[in-house]
């Protein structure tokens, strides 16, 4: 139909600017780290010694340590979130929607709390002199710098994940295998385990991968809270190389091609697992009914309280406080509460007004990229369908299996280099190309879903008329999409705004985002004001995300 409308140069103009720009932001740097990885000397555009690095960086233990660490660490993350996530999902699924919702809600929150702040707030709690030392005279200190107190504080972040989907698992599987086996005489203990629990194994399985893939990836948490005990994992021990003298970019490199390897299997084992089960799931659709037993709904409410309460209002809790508290040493008393921190914040002097005018400046820039090549990509591969298509999806997905500092890497590599005329390594547009690299999946993802819902009929109608392909796409199919754009740039902005790897890795010297400022405040001892700036970043996302669901869902009426 395209062809005909206005001949075949614009339809193949579209895929080539889709497939160039997803290659110039997203390929080059996963490219790079593969080459460099194999061949040591490629930055001097030589292929001698090829994987002449490997056997260095494969005989250090240290990295065997790290990879054991890695693994050892999503392995635990992943099977306690299962294991809370069940036992929560269960029993919201037997409670009254109107209560469940007001849990659901709430376990919405850890996702507004970025894994790097929520961890110098468990330190506010736990250390040595912490608000948990001053109320019960406990040290639990040992506990927190330790590999069960990462794995904790990373379950509490990342166990709603499961959680959500195993609700709407136990929904689609409703009431009637339970009926049925008690009819038959099976008791609870014989139902939960012998039939719902196998039934939303393939749920548990797909979301515990992708809590699996978030937590070799993690840098804030392993870095805050390991670095205390020694305990290194791969992301660190790449930051490592490229902090530490002698920066050693070939090991980078070679690490960062491990965890390639690692995230990508995971990832393809996930959708493998969803695409095989999903059908199966979804006919079951009979809905569940809810217990209405006092006693049983009193217990239901009591974990759900207890499990929020370390969750939720802990960390806001300590992240708050913390901000409102004159000096740490004085402890927690209205005496020692005032707004300076937050004064402080927004002075010129501090530097944090830079520091969030960068980060607003970069995801502004970042939101409208994004929504931009996310519209051109999903029209390509929703409405044109070039040969080759699957080639521009794969690299659209690809940011959602790359680990940050695997992609940080990928672009110190890819551009600082001496034979480039011209780069923007060192310079703000470098952190620009990043957020874009990290932050495209999202767009393009829900672009691409509100594309498929638009009718191929008003291509028709349009064409029919005379229209030519960009008059459709300009006139008809684009204003369509900006709401869907606007939600995907506010929930683009909200996560840019937080960023820490690439800003870490990237950011040019002088240069503070508000990630590296809260991060450098609390290693330079000014709780206060990094957990300021934290209460406003946690507050201006969760407004941003909740602005870009609710436009998301008016489009999707």
């Amino acid at each position: 139909m395209y062809s005909n409308a206005r001949g075949s140069r614009l339809p193949l103009a579209f895929n080539l600017v889709s497939i160039f720009s997803l290659f110039l932001i997203i390929g080059l740097p996963v490219i790079s780290v593969v080459l460099f990885a194999i061949f040591p000397s490629f930055n001097e555009l030589s292929f001698a010694r090829p994987f002449s690095n490997f056997i260095p960086q494969f005989s250090n233990p240290h990295l065997l340590t790290s990879t054991l660490n890695t693994l050892r660490l999503a392995f635990s993350v992943t099977l306690m979130s299962i294991m809370i996530a069940v036992i929560l999902a269960y029993l919201r699924s037997r409670m009254h929607d109107h209560y469940g919702r007001i849990w659901d809600v709430l376990f919405l929150i850890p996702f507004l709390i970025p894994p790097y702040i929520a961890s110098m707030a468990w330190i506010q709690m736990f250390q040595f002199n912490g608000f948990f030392y001053q109320w019960f005279d406990l040290n639990l200190s040992g506990f927190l710098f330790s590999f069960s107190g990462v794995v904790f504080v990373m379950t509490l972040h990342l166990f709603p994940l499961i959680y959500f989907a195993a609700v709407n698992a136990f929904k689609v599987v409703g009431n009637r295998y339970s009926d049925v086996a008690k009819i038959y005489g099976a008791g609870s203990v014989q139902i939960a385990f012998r039939i719902l629990l196998p039934l939303i194994v393939p749920t548990l399985l797909s979301t515990g991968l992708i809590v699996f893939a978030l937590t070799i990836e993690e840098f804030g948490t392993p870095d805050i809270l390991g670095s205390r005990f020694g305990f290194s994992v791969l992301v660190t021990s790449i930051e490592e190389k490229l902090t530490d003298w002698p920066i050693d970019l070939p090991g980078a490199s070679v690490l960062s091609l491990l965890l390639i390897t690692i995230a990508i299997s995971v990832y393809l084992i996930q959708i493998a697992i969803s695409k095989r089960y999903t059908d199966s799931v979804d006919n079951q659709t009979m809905a569940s009914k809810p217990l209405n037993h006092k006693g049983f709904m009193l217990v239901s409410h009591g974990i759900f309280f207890f499990v929020a309460v370390f969750t939720v209002v802990v960390p806001l809790f300590s992240i708050l406080t913390s901000s409102m508290m004159q000096t740490m040493s004085r402890g927690l008393h209205w005496n020692n509460l005032s707004l300076e921190a937050y004064q402080t914040l927004f002075s010129l002097d501090d530097g944090a007004l830079d520091a969030i005018y960068t980060s607003l400046t970069l995801a502004l820039m970042t939101a409208l990229i994004t929504a931009v090549i996310g519209m051109l990509v999903a029209f390509t591969l929703i409405r044109l369908k070039p040969k080759g298509h699957k080639i521009l999806d794969a690299l659209s997905l690809l940011p959602n299996a790359m680990p940050a500092m695997v992609l940080s890497v990928g672009l110190i590599l890819t551009w600082n280099q001496k034979f480039l005329p011209v780069t923007p390594y060192n310079t703000l547009f470098i952190l620009l190309l990043a957020y874009t690299c990290l932050m495209l999946s999202y767009p393009i993802r829900m672009l691409t879903a509100a594309m498929k819902q638009l009718p191929a009929s008003l291509d028709e109608a349009a064409a029919i008329y005379g229209a030519d392909l960009l008059l459709i796409a300009r006139r008809i199919l684009f204003p369509l999409l900006i709401p869907i754009s606007v939600a995907a740039g506010c929930i683009v902005f909200a996560i840019s705004t937080r960023e820490l790897v690439a800003s870490l890795i990237l950011a040019p010297a002088g240069t503070e985002t508000v990630a590296t400022y809260v991060f450098n405040q609390f290693d330079q001892g000014s709780v206060s004001s990094g957990m300021a700036m934290s209460f406003v970043v946690i507050v201006v996302s969760g407004m941003l995300i909740a602005l870009g669901q609710l436009l998301a869902k008016r489009h999707a009426r």
